[in-house]
């Protein structure tokens, strides 16, 4: 008996073939108005887009939140360090351990291990400090991140949880920070600014620590500043257990666990707080890994989206002063699509030049006034600006503009890429996990961008 292919079964599959079928009669049978309504709805789209993210943009410039003072009251961490073959992980939890200025007492590191040599490496502090470290070494598991982390909840027991990637390294004094933010100022939901500590490894990296700058310090800032949805990210991210276990944890199944957490989170009340304290971790060396991060990324954006997105809707409908509200959810959502639309852009634009200059005898666009032809440029231009501020308050040590043929193609062949990726594995793939390699070439950065920022902070 023939096994029928599982994405046969998916309601998605069908809704995406219909789309498709619809999408292709009309340009068959009404080319000229079918192509007037996408350049219409692509020129739409993209101002919409670009007027509503200019307004995170300004808010971001200011500084991010910073606790107005420090507290007698410590609460107790419990601190998730999901790995998988993570050379680094001894560092990381020395690190915590030894070197993040908190009482020691009140710092709990659970390791969640996939593999037996991470399991080994925490069995070993496990025996040396029993108060502080607990490892999860998992025999029959769903390899996802946000499986491992739901595991791991279990054997929590402080006030506050909070995840830490097995290649990041704290900042000193970010669990005096959080503790304050909680204990002071009553927040549940707190975000650290990330940071890439490998930024000259290789021009994907370099690119890679501008846009992560422009990300957390300046857009995640600005929404967060503004009280609209701000998404977690995959580390750095602290929220107290009692609003935790309220959301019934992490979405195993989804791949961007962090931003379908902070969807629920925020459609429950608990606002995402960005603070001025920093985790720094590995960006992808490689054009390869990062594809594959990115496609993960994406893919899990475009399940919240599907899973989610009639509720959204309903909500926007029903109580018309979250309006604003659930257009700041939705224009995160569907980032994988606007990303992919550029292509689509950019080939109208290619017809009304090819047909404006007779390279092409048909005249199919010679009625439609050419908006769209300025709107990827425009797309662009946001996001360089973007990328680049937050370059400049990070104070991260790149040439920035020698790199802008890498930047563009970086924007408008890399990430379509991971987008088209995305899509197709979500309609036609199972859930699984692609794993993204830390090989630890960025601890030898790290120390000196740490001092950077120090003497920057104080001049």
């Amino acid at each position: 008996m023939t096994r029928i292919p599982r994405f046969l079964r998916r309601r998605r599959f069908y809704v995406f073939l219909l789309l498709l079928i619809i999408v292709a009669f009309s340009f068959y049978a009404f080319t000229k108005t079918a192509l007037a309504v996408l350049a219409y709805t692509i020129t739409f789209l993209y101002l919409f887009w670009g007027i509503y993210n200019m307004a995170f943009f300004v808010a971001g410039l200011r500084e991010p939140y910073a606790p107005s003072s420090q507290t007698t009251r410590f609460l107790k961490f419990s601190l998730i360090l999901p790995a998988v073959r993570e050379p680094l992980i001894e560092r990381t939890i020395s690190h915590i351990l030894f070197e993040v200025d908190y009482p020691k007492g009140l710092k709990e590191l659970v390791v969640v291990a996939d593999d037996e040599q991470t399991g080994r490496i925490a069995l070993r502090f496990q025996q040396l400090y029993p108060r502080n470290v607990k490892l999860l070494l998992r025999r029959q598991l769903f390899p996802t991140k946000p499986s491992a982390l739901d595991d791991a909840v279990t054997l929590c027991t402080g006030d506050v949880i909070g995840v830490v990637d097995a290649e990041d390294i704290v900042e000193n004094d970010l669990l005096k920070k959080v503790n304050a933010a909680v204990t002071l100022d009553n927040h549940a939901v707190i975000q650290a600014i990330l940071r890439i500590s490998n930024v000259h490894d290789s021009w994907i990296t370099r690119i890679f620590a501008c846009e992560y700058a422009g990300w957390f310090r300046v857009l995640l800032n600005g929404r967060s500043r503004l009280k609209f949805y701000a998404p977690l990210g995959g580390t750095g991210n602290y929220i107290r257990a009692d609003a935790m276990r309220s959301m019934a944890m992490w979405n195993p199944l989804n791949l961007a666990e962090d931003a379908e957490l902070a969807l629920r989170l925020h459609l429950n009340g608990y606002r995402t707080v960005v603070i001025n304290g920093r985790h720094w971790e590995e960006a992808p060396v490689t054009v390869k890994a990062w594809l594959r991060q990115r496609t993960r990324w994406f893919r899990g954006w475009l399940q919240s989206l599907f899973d989610h997105g009639p509720r959204i809707l309903s909500i926007g409908l029903r109580h018309p002063k979250r309006f604003l509200d659930v257009l700041s959810i939705l224009s995160m959502l569907v980032a994988p699509l606007v990303v992919v639309f550029n292509w689509v852009a950019y080939s109208m634009t290619a017809l009304y030049l090819l047909e404006l200059f007779k390279v092409l005898p048909t005249n199919l666009t010679a009625d439609l006034f050419p908006v769209y032809s300025w709107v990827p440029l425009a797309f662009n231009a946001f996001y360089l600006s973007v990328w680049y501020a937050g370059k400049k308050l990070e104070r991260i040590d790149v040439k920035y503009w020698r790199m802008l043929p890498q930047l563009l193609f970086y924007m408008n062949v890399l990430m379509p890429v991971a987008a088209i990726r995305a899509l197709y594995q979500e309609i036609f793939k199972d859930v699984f996990w692609e794993k993204t390699a830390h090989p630890g070439r960025g601890f030898r950065w790290t120390g000196i961008e740490v001092r950077q920022v120090d003497q920057g902070s104080r001049s």
